[in-house]
């Protein structure tokens, strides 16, 4: 009988981990949208719309820049994706080693990992709302090209001036530049990023359960359950199905829906439970947490983080958020080993 609680809060331990993987990644994207976002203002100042006395002329300008913006906006958005797409295969190759030894360590005798060639298949086939990381990806930039020339059409026909263009673009210094449109991008990316890894290592996880049937004959869904949990998350939240049929057992007659993201930014994973293991009854975060020795406790949520738990001036959604604490997929393979 496997210890399904400490197998629980070893893949959460895990998930934590790779929450920094994803602000390592999320950061690169974010740089990138931000050199863009350079660009278009280096192209606005460089063709000025607002030069010409003639209103056709000025929107003319308008589309010149809106054509080299999408040149550049194809070849930003472009290694974002080569990028991401590299980082969501490596992720599923190694997630699937790494559940079979979480699962082994706590007593669930998982034995076959995904072969390098289903692990690129899973990765390929991933998808998020319906669509490949890739689609998602060119479709912001496109619409990055359509909100620049619709806001710099916007400020010539109201007789706006090159400092009133760039304004429109950059934001406001006042509100430091939070009201930019590539905020707005850079927001996307990160979505992207973060459901796309999700979809990663929970595709991974479930694929390797499935090649072991022989072992594990159910699975259950956990989730963090603190402010941030959607509904759909948090009325799933400890459901359990059996592995081959699908089929919902104990509470809830809903059958398995496939394996999470099951929306944008979901933080659900599954865990493995054998023919004779008992379904984790719900633990919040917090709960988990509690049960850890202090050591684990920081390692999981790192130092500065656990003093402000220990005072009680942290809220648990952002004692769950890593994106301060940024970790490369080679580091996290170093920390594996």
């Amino acid at each position: 009988m496997a210890d399904t609680k400490a197998l629980e809060a070893s893949l959460t331990s895990r998930d934590v981990s790779l929450l920094r993987v994803q602000a390592s990644v999320t950061r690169k994207a974010i740089r990138d949208v931000r050199d863009l976002e350079g660009a278009a203002v280096s192209l606005l100042r460089r063709i000025d719309p607002a030069d010409p006395v003639r209103r056709g002329d000025q929107f003319n300008r308008v589309t010149r820049i809106g054509a080299e913006f999408a040149e550049e906006a194809r070849a930003t958005y472009r290694r974002i994706t080569r990028r991401f797409l590299g980082t969501q295969a490596d992720i599923v190759g190694d997630e699937s080693v790494e559940a079979v030894r979480l699962a082994q360590a706590a007593g669930l005798n998982l034995k076959r990992t995904l072969t390098p060639t289903q692990a690129k298949k899973v990765a390929e086939d991933l998808l998020i709302d319906g669509a490949t990381a890739g689609n998602h990806f060119n479709r912001q930039g496109r619409s990055a090209r359509d909100e620049l020339v619709r806001r710099l059409r916007q400020t010539v026909a109201a007789d706006g001036t090159l400092t009133d263009m760039v304004r429109s673009i950059r934001g406001e210094k006042a509100l430091q530049y939070t009201n930019g449109m590539f905020r707005t991008f850079e927001r996307h990316a990160q979505a992207t990023i973060v459901t796309g890894m999700s979809g990663a290592s929970n595709a991974a996880r479930y694929e390797t359960y499935v090649a072991n049937d022989d072992v594990v004959t159910m699975i259950q869904a956990i989730n963090p359950l603190d402010g941030r949990t959607s509904d759909i998350c948090r009325a799933r939240a400890g459901r359990t199905w059996a592995l081959r049929s699908g089929r919902a057992l104990g509470h809830g007659t809903e059958s398995f829906p496939g394996p999470p993201p099951w929306h944008i930014r979901c933080r659900t994973t599954l865990v493995p439970l054998g023919r004779q293991d008992n379904p984790i009854r719900g633990r919040t975060f917090g709960d988990m947490l509690d049960s850890m020795s202090e050591p684990q406790q920081k390692e999981m949520i790192g130092p500065g983080k656990f003093e402000l738990w220990r005072k009680g001036d942290i809220a648990m959604s952002d004692l769950i958020d890593q994106s301060g604490r940024p970790l490369t997929l080679a580091q996290l393979r170093e920390r594996s080993t």
